[in-house]
């Protein structure tokens, strides 16, 4: 091999080390912390930040969360994560899977192993089953004229700290795909109940929504009606609620979903949801682009909150799509089970050495050993008792 090849190998080795190592992976969760601190303190005070600045543009500051630079320390992390999940994964599954027996002279080594004398009660079934019914998984060998059991107990634990890590991976995955999918549109749509008036012979692009769901799904949302509802009491503000009962079709006409949407139940549709997000009264003077129509529009909108109009109103609606999301939500539902699996469970090993006189006992736990010493003690002296 020459050195040329030697070097490369090196590097390459060097990057690998790098890209494994947790430092790495907290720096690139530190850098992605502060550029979105930075971000957002961008977005909170224009006036210190000017938009026309190279900087600004630069750095895609008007969308920081999709920009090149945040995509980078994204896959950073992604790599990082992933080459620490295939390495961690195979010793974690041969912590599950090997057995490993010890004999007398390797049990007394343990700091917590014990000696008893053998009764003629005292079999390796005796001792086995009374290990099963402590929930431990027992298996048995024999060496130099000694009979060996090694128990073991949520041995599965172990791919808690693993479950984490891929936890993090699916979670930075599904903020990569947040951030490349993330889509918002916003829509007043007239009712159908008003398909008969002048508004649909004005207005007829304000009576359905044709939007995107996919390059060869673009289903239409009609809305059947649109209330708005009143305290009863005259109380604080004079609107209560506000909804729209609305229908979802496909291309051919068939009917997808109905549903009646509110500012806290959205339409949801694959990836797609709708939000209940505002309303306005529905008149001419609001879709002509005339200098008053402002002023106009709010009087109106007083009018009819005062003679507590239910009708007459136009529904705005929000569409928000994002593929990102149930990546996202399936990243913290690994995530709950790993840390599940990390805290409240732990592996224990306890192994035992029978020969003609004597049984020896010992055992090892990760965590919470005072427990485990406890556990380790009742079942010497149950064995004892036999």
């Amino acid at each position: 091999m020459t050195n040329q090849q030697n070097s490369n190998l090196s590097i390459m080795r060097k990057l690998y080390n790098l890209f494994t190592s947790m430092k790495f992976a907290v720096i690139i969760l530190i850098i992605l912390g502060a550029t979105s601190l930075f971000s957002m303190l961008i977005n909170e005070y224009p006036t210190f930040f000017s938009k026309q600045s190279f900087l600004h543009t630069l750095f895609q500051q008007h969308s920081p969360y999709s920009s090149w630079w945040y995509s980078i320390l994204l896959w950073f992390l992604i790599i990082s994560v992933l080459l620490c999940v295939i390495q961690n994964t195979k010793p974690a599954l041969r912590s599950i899977t090997n057995i490993r027996f010890l004999t007398t002279d390797n049990i007394k080594n343990i700091h917590n192993a014990k000696q008893i004398k053998k009764v003629q009660s005292n079999t390796s079934e005796t001792i086995k089953n009374l290990l099963k019914k402590q929930l431990y998984h027992v298996a048995e060998s024999e060496s130099n004229n000694e009979q060996l059991i090694a128990a073991r107990k949520f041995r599965w634990s172990s791919l808690g700290h693993l479950l984490t890590h891929i936890s993090l991976l699916v979670i930075v995955l599904g903020s990569l795909i947040y951030t490349k999918t993330d889509r918002q549109e916003f829509r007043y749509i007239i009712a159908e109940e008003y398909k008969d008036t002048e508004y649909f012979e004005n207005f007829p692009q304000y009576f359905n929504w044709h939007f995107k769901v996919s390059e060869i799904e673009h289903p239409t949302m009609v809305v059947d009606s649109f209330r708005v509802k009143y305290y009863s009491d005259n109380k604080g503000p004079s609107i209560s609620d506000f909804r729209s009962y609305v229908r979802l079709f496909d291309h051919d006409g068939k009917l997808l979903a109905k549903h009646e949407i509110t500012v806290n139940s959205p339409l949801i549709y694959k990836h797609v949801s709708i939000h209940q997000s505002d309303y306005k009264p529905i008149v001419n003077e609001f879709f002509i682009n005339i200098p008053n129509r402002s002023q106009i529009v709010k009087r109106m909108q007083s009018n009819q909150e005062f003679e507590r109009n239910e009708t007459n109103w136009i529904t705005g609606l929000t569409l928000r799509a994002n593929k990102g999301k149930p990546v996202i939500f399936t990243g913290m539902l690994i995530s709950v089970i790993g840390l599940i699996l990390s805290f409240m469970f732990w592996p224990r090993y306890i192994w035992v050495a029978i020969d003609k006189k004597n049984i020896t006992i010992g055992g090892r736990s990760t965590k919470n050993k005072i427990v485990f010493q406890k556990e380790l003690d009742n079942i010497i002296k149950r064995i004892s008792d036999e």
